[in-house]
């Protein structure tokens, strides 16, 4: 039983870590997805 809670405390950290830095760049205007290509709108040269 306590180790479920401690995988399941670890996956709510890793998931708001995240959530976290997508937000964070997004704000700032810079592109969060995994590989920018020339279709993202967030694209710059």
């Amino acid at each position: 039983m306590i180790i479920e809670i401690f995988v399941t405390v670890a996956i709510v950290i890793i998931a708001s870590r995240i959530l976290y830095k997508s937000i964070k760049k997004k704000s700032v205007g810079q592109c969060d997805c995994g590989g920018c290509s020339t279709h993202c709108p967030n694209y710059k040269k």
